[in-house]
């Protein structure tokens, strides 16, 4: 009983990086899935007999006694020596004859922490871990957007220590310098032995990055794209991070209702402007420009009663109107 609710809970978390390539709000869904997994985190399983983990110890696995008859997982972790901003789990529902049912990791990377199990498995070996772990892949499970949310979370929760750090990207990092992280591509900055700021090391924001991890053909085009009009790479990934950033949030993904007014002739979809165009993103003419750099036209251009002057461009389908300061008045669709 309790294995089968623990799977269905974790199952959202186990799929989480399908839902951006078919449209949803990775961000809303993300807030959901943590919702979910609160319960299995931090309370006890009533329901079932406990938790027991197993550490790796060489070739096998060993069972620790938590000197608790019902901890969570944050308890099991905790008595481990990681915090709550330390760590990711991973559950996969369809391997119902495993006897693990989750795996523990340390952020950012595939090292286990423990595997766990109902309290009345007496063992397991590498070979089941192994097994239960066939189909987990670090970074669908761990994507760019853990990856900035976990560093987010550091900085406020000061969780995360330069020793810590220093184990888990294998490099010594002293308690007041900045580190590349270049498996994350973030440079990291500590004050006093903690995580106390970052920034992205490789000009690209979290969903850019997921672009360029787990959608590399998409990446690759809209790169492409860019680079034709662009002058320069800072340009190109400015580009890049505004059409990322508006794919996630664009209702739907992509199946957008308004898609068909905003893709261009080599199938590119333009998501920022389909946003400013149906859901009022706001967006000022320089944006505007740097944006669709060599693809918008003059449309028209005039003084009104006021004697105001109001210049509308076109993009694709699109049409975009702004005032004498930059700032967007008015936008439709028209063929």
């Amino acid at each position: 009983m309790a294995k089968c609710l623990i799977g269905k809970l974790l199952l959202f978390n186990s799929r989480t990086n399908h839902s951006l390539d078919v449209g949803h709000n990775l961000k809303k869904d993300t807030m959901k899935i943590k919702i979910l997994l609160i319960l299995l985190l931090t309370s006890t399983i009533s329901f079932s007999q406990g938790f027991k983990p197993f550490i790796p110890k060489g070739d096998d696995f060993v069972a620790v006694d938590v000197k608790n008859k019902q901890p969570s997982i944050n308890d099991i972790c905790k008595f481990l020596g990681y915090n709550s901003d330390q760590f990711y789990s991973y559950s996969d529902f369809s391997n119902e004859e495993s006897k693990v049912f989750i795996v523990i990791f340390r952020v950012f990377t595939s090292d286990i922490i423990c595997a766990i199990t109902e309290n009345t498995v007496s063992g397991i070996t590498k070979n089941d871990v192994n097994s239960f772990l066939s189909n987990f892949n670090q970074e669908e499970e761990f994507n760019s957007y853990d990856i900035e949310n976990t560093l987010k979370d550091g900085v406020k929760n000061k969780s995360l220590s330069s020793k810590f750090l220093s184990e888990v990207f294998h490099n010594q990092i002293s308690d007041n310098e900045s580190f590349v992280a270049v498996e994350i591509g973030y440079e990291l900055h500590f004050k006093n032995g903690v995580l106390s700021s970052y920034n992205s090391s490789d000009g690209l924001n979290k969903w850019a990055k997921n672009w360029k991890n787990e959608l590399p053909e998409r990446y690759r085009k809209y790169y492409n794209e860019a680079s034709r009009y662009q002058n320069n790479e800072t340009d190109i990934f400015k580009e890049l991070n505004a059409q990322a950033d508006a794919f996630a949030n664009t209702p739907d993904g992509v199946r957008n209702e308004y898609m068909k007014f905003h893709t261009n002739d080599s199938g590119i979809v333009n998501y920022k402007m389909l946003l400013v165009a149906h859901y009022n993103q706001i967006m000022n003419i320089a944006e505007f420009k740097l944006i669709n750099k060599g693809r918008y036209e003059l449309s028209n251009e005039f003084n009104d009663q006021d004697n105001y002057k109001r210049t509308t461009f076109r993009v694709n389908k699109g049409l975009y109107t702004f005032d004498e300061k930059g700032k967007l008045i008015n936008s439709y669709t028209s063929n």
